[in-house]
């Protein structure tokens, strides 16, 4: 028989149990030669019954058609020294990876050319995922064993949690700090302050690396617009006309730290959790991603055909999130509107409840927040974290600044009338 790389592991783990224990990971999937692939499936499934799976054991167990008992004899006393295990091992998994790449290829292809326009975001994210399938290094066994682990994660308990602050001390004192991994919900009625909250998230949490921030109603020129006011102090309202000498002082004085932004603008109308995941990940490529921002929830769309009820895409809205927080390992901010019944009670604070098609952002979300404003008091945005799975309910109020489009601290209020 031809002398090869997989004729040597096989001939190594005939002659040398030491030597199996180094290379039990390759799959038989990752033999070209099925016959190969079939004989080592034997091989392993002996050593994992702890039974002897030398020559003598395998010859009597095997029925490999094209591989009779004079060849698997061949391959043992043709078998390597046992240290080279690795590099032979190393070989299959490279020519593997190889061939499950030319196959991902081929599907891929085919997918793009039958699909329609409005399902290609579609088909990225799935050739995508024939990619990460094709990459694999022999077959991983999923998990971990949590013995193995304990010491590790010991180490892990020794460091500080990764939280990054908000910026509001009050927030902070309930929630600890923007969680990677965790999906953050903020409700309000429109035109309560959700979006603003929402960029000064992201401008706080730029400072550790790239936030994405999804923007389904807003233009660039318009988040820009809102960046230089909330930074600068030059009221919204000013770009409505040729800006004044004082507000052209005022940027100027700013502009470094404008210039230095790391918050990319995601503009496009009418994109749902696929498209947004595929921009993560290409960040994520291009350096560190900090946070995840979606301004708003509600404005995500299925591509067209899409029958299901409301309800029911929304929710597969708020599960992707929540996946994609973790996949990352990144916070993401997630907009979402009111229903109107918030508006018609009487102290009009909001519930969880009124968030629009509310069970599973409910029940996905970590944190979520609800903003309200009264019209006795426009100046006073209440912010009720009515969901924490990592701290404490509460309330507190910030004082809303329109003009430059921000919130900033305010006194801390404990009030949970409304934050549940």
């Amino acid at each position: 028989m031809e002398s090869n790389p997989e004729t040597a592991i096989l001939g190594l783990a005939l002659t040398s149990p030491r030597a199996l224990e180094d290379i039990d990971h390759l799959d038989p999937d990752d033999f070209r030669d099925v016959r190969h692939g079939e004989l080592w499936s034997v091989i392993l499934k002996l050593a994992q019954q702890r039974k002897p799976h030398d020559l003598a054991a395998v010859a009597g167990t095997a029925k490999i058609r094209g591989l009779d008992g004079a060849a698997i004899a061949d391959l043992a006393f043709n078998a390597p020294v046992s240290g080279a295990a690795g590099f032979y091992a190393d070989l299959i998994e490279k020519e593997a990876t190889r061939r499950r790449t030319i196959e991902a290829a081929t599907r891929i292809r085919q997918l793009a050319e039958e699909a329609d326009p409005d399902q290609i975001p579609t088909v990225v994210e799935a050739a995508r995922g024939e990619i990460d399938a094709a990459a694999r290094i022999g077959g991983n066994l999923e998990g971990i064993d949590s013995g193995a682990y304990f010491a590790q994660h010991l180490d892990i308990l020794e460091r500080p949690v990764e939280l990054v602050p908000t910026p509001w001390p009050d927030l902070n004192h309930l929630i600890g700090g923007w969680r990677p991994g965790a999906l953050y919900v903020i409700g309000a009625r429109p035109g309560v302050g959700k979006s603003v909250i929402g960029l000064q998230a992201a401008t706080g949490l730029q400072q550790s690396g790239t936030v994405l921030l999804s923007t389904l109603e807003m233009t660039r020129d318009e988040v820009q617009n809102r960046l230089i006011a909330q930074t600068a102090s030059v009221p919204l309202k000013a770009f409505e006309e040729p800006l004044t000498e004082n507000y052209w002082k005022r940027i100027t004085a700013h502009t470094d730290t404008l210039a230095n932004y790391r918050i990319h603008i995601d503009d496009r109308a009418g994109i749902g959790p696929t498209e947004i995941r595929s921009t993560a990940r290409t960040l994520t490529r291009r350096g560190k991603l900090s946070a995840v921002v979606v301004d708003y929830l509600q404005l995500m769309t299925t591509p067209r055909g899409d029958k299901r009820a409301r309800h029911e895409i929304v929710a597969d809205f708020s599960r992707q999130l929540k996946l994609l927080a973790k996949e990352l390992h990144v916070p993401v901010i997630a907009l979402s509107q009111l229903n109107r019944e918030s508006a018609g009670r009487g102290d009009g604070f909001p519930r969880i409840s009124d968030l629009r098609e509310s069970g599973a952002v409910e029940q996905d979300a970590d944190v979520i927040m609800l903003l309200h404003q009264q019209d006795d008091h426009p100046t006073d945005l209440h912010v009720a974290v009515g969901k924490n799975r990592h701290g404490s309910r509460g309330s507190f109020k910030l004082t809303f600044e329109g003009a430059y489009v921000r919130a900033v601290h305010h006194e801390w209020r404990p009030d949970h009338a409304y934050a549940s």
